[in-house]
């Protein structure tokens, strides 16, 4: 009896170490024992980025610790969102998950992303994975690429010189979010846009709508294509062209990541007050505009300026169909006169649509400028206060006044002034 009653002791101690041995092992490999659990290890795990285009031929980088990993169910509610670097300090030793599937994103950058933004990549990556309960699941290294399209806009010279006042070319991958590159005319040295355009691509078969307008060889004209298929990493590289033939005849076309396509070039009347350009078919003549002095000087002569600087220059514009365009062009025999106005803005001065470049010109010559002349059938000139600035420049300053009215007559006046 005795004896049974030892085997009895010692078969429940069994029992119990082998309980206990069982709890401790799990215990140790993070799983609830008796729960239908997995663990998600972390160990191993990275997050790389690889941030080429088109290709994936680039090596891959190290994420930096600010991406964000939000863990969901799979197409359900999120467990919980995290950057890189706590998810590597909390979870060392790994994640107890109930059996099931899931979804781990991984962002370099907090919230959806943007439908159409300048300057702003987004890359991520998505991993399904699936929990099994009693064993170990590991992510291993999960590699980012770009999440958007992104488009580039350029011109080529003989389309810049086409440019007769300013433009802009819409690009639109999502309906309603537009990306505007601006082509400004400044003064006839156009410059624009050169910035990346990122676009979310949320369909399988996204298509890109490009459109230009502006004004070119004196009229409002737009061009618009399209770019089927997009996908996420696509680099769109587009160019506006326009090309000559020996004979002089002049195409227009868009290169679109090197490959070009004829694109018909249309009048768009709707955007034709847009730029500062004008009609070459409007009626001919200068229409009565003349330049005539308010002071003691004939300005249709050479005026000498005085030795000391000092004395009353005044002019006024008459435009009887009110002005559209008035630019002035600046020429001179002194060399050093014309680099010093060249560090101030250039030769040619837009007055109704400064650039802010030419803004420091106006400091020396002090022409009435901005957006107030547009329209104006009087512009009154006082050039009283440039002369004692020319005296240090010996030579013949010409000032050449270049006016278009709203009814596209045009008349250039030169006005020449002496320093002996």
């Amino acid at each position: 009896m005795k004896k049974n009653m030892n085997t009895r002791i010692s078969t429940i101690f069994m029992a119990a170490a082998v309980i206990l041995t069982a709890a401790v092992s799990c215990g140790k490999d993070g799983f609830k024992y008796g729960e239908n659990n997995g663990l998600l290890s972390f160990d191993g795990f990275s997050v790389e980025v690889n941030d080429d285009v088109n290709t994936m031929t680039k090596a891959v980088t190290s994420a930096d610790d600010s991406y964000v990993l939000t863990l969901s169910y799979s197409g359900g509610s999120t467990i919980w969102t995290k950057t890189y670097s706590e998810v590597k300090t909390e979870y060392a030793d790994g994640a107890v998950l109930a059996a099931g599937s899931y979804t781990l994103d991984i962002r370099s950058a907090s919230g959806d992303v943007p439908t159409a933004e300048f300057e702003s990549p987004v890359y991520g990556a998505t991993k399904d994975f699936t929990i099994t309960a009693g064993e170990t699941t590991a992510l291993g290294s999960i590699t980012c690429t770009l999440l958007q399209a992104v488009v580039t806009v350029a011109y080529n010279d003989l389309f810049l010189e086409s440019m007769t006042g300013d433009g802009t070319t819409q690009v639109e991958l999502t309906a309603g979010y537009p990306l505007s590159y601006a082509l400004s005319y400044n003064s006839g040295s156009p410059t624009y846009d050169e910035r990346k355009g990122y676009f979310a691509v949320n369909t399988t078969t996204a298509t890109l709508s490009i459109t230009f307008r502006g004004m070119i060889d004196g009229k409002s004209q737009k061009m618009a294509t399209s770019i089927v298929d997009v996908q996420p990493r696509d680099w769109h590289q587009i160019t506006i062209l326009k090309t000559e033939d020996p004979d002089g005849n002049a195409t227009f076309s868009i290169s679109i990541d090197g490959l070009v396509e004829d694109v018909e070039l249309t009048n768009d009347i709707t955007g034709s007050e847009d730029g500062d350009g004008y009609d070459p078919d409007a009626p001919g003549g200068d229409g009565g505009i003349e330049l005539v002095s308010t002071c003691d000087y004939d300005i249709t002569q050479p005026v000498v300026v005085p030795e000391t600087g000092s004395f009353t220059l005044t002019m006024r514009a008459l435009i009887p169909n009110g002005a559209r365009k008035f630019t002035v062009d600046i020429a001179s025999t002194n060399d050093d006169f014309i680099a010093s106005v060249n560090t101030v803005g250039g030769t040619t001065l837009d007055l109704i649509n400064p650039s802010e470049a030419s803004l420091g010109v106006f400091t020396i010559v002090p022409f009435p400028h901005g957006s107030d002349l547009l329209g104006a059938t009087s512009i009154d000139f006082d050039l009283s206060n440039a002369q004692t600035p020319l005296l240090a420049f010996p030579g013949t300053h010409t000032f050449t006044m270049n006016v278009v009215d709203a009814q596209g007559c045009s008349k250039s006046i030169p006005i020449v002034l002496q320093v002996n």
